[in-house]
C-alpha cells in the first residue's frame, strides 16, 4: 500500500497498524530496498498519519489513546496514596502507570498506580518512606526501576572545596 510519510513523500509500505505497545502511534513496516529479505519499522503519531493519509484513517480506528504523563509536587500522602491538590485528573486515567518519587522525602521509590481520583493517586504497595510536601513525582511509562535498569538520575558528585593557602608569617 502507498502512504504519504512524515516528510510528505509517497512510499510503499507492507502494513500500517496502531502499535499497542506505543499508544498514539502507527507502526509502519517497509521493505528495505538495499538489503534483501529485510524489513524495518517506523512510527508516526496517529494524528500525522491520518492527516497525511485521510483515505487510510480507518486503519487507526482501533488505536488506543496516547499515553499521558504528568509531574508535580505532593500536597499530602498516606500509606498508599499521593495527593496533589493542584490537579484535576480524569478518573483512573493513570491506572497501571509507574509513579516515581523523583525528589524530596521518599526519593527513588517507584510504585504502580492502581487508580486515581481528580487529585489523588492510589498505589499498589505501601510507601517505605511516605512522601511529603518536599516530594516531587513523575508519572510516566519512561520511569524504570533503578535496581533493574540502572540509576535514572546522575549521581551527585561530591566536590572538594579548595582551601586557600594562607601565607606563613615571616619571623
Amino acid at each position: 500500500m502507498q502512504i504519504i510519510d512524515m516528510n510528505g513523500n509517497k512510499r510503499e509500505c507492507v502494513k500500517a497498524i496502531p502499535d499497542k505497545s506505543w499508544p498514539g502511534y502507527m507502526k509502519i513496516e517497509y521493505v528495505s530496498k538495499l538489503r534483501k529479505n529485510f524489513s524495518y519499522n517506523e512510527w508516526y503519531p496517529i494524528d500525522n498519519f491520518v492527516k497525511n493519509n485521510p483515505s487510510l484513517a480507518y486503519l487507526a480506528k482501533t488505536a488506543a489513546k496516547p499515553w499521558k504523563e504528568d509531574i508535580g509536587r505532593v500536597s499530602l500522602a498516606s500509606n498508599q496514596t499521593l495527593t496533589d491538590k493542584t490537579k484535576k485528573w480524569e478518573s483512573n486515567m493513570f491506572a497501571g502507570y509507574p509513579l516515581w518519587i523523583s525528589r524530596g522525602k521518599g526519593e527513588g521509590q517507584i510504585r504502580t498506580i492502581t487508580g486515581n481520583s481528580d487529585t489523588t493517586l492510589m498505589v499498589n504497595t505501601q510507601w517505605e518512606i511516605t512522601p511529603d510536601k518536599t516530594s516531587q513525582y513523575v508519572i510516566s511509562h519512561n520511569v524504570h526501576d533503578p535496581q533493574n535498569m540502572g540509576n535514572t538520575l546522575p549521581e551527585v558528585q561530591k566536590v572538594k572545596k579548595e582551601r586557600k593557602k594562607v601565607p606563613k608569617k615571616k619571623k
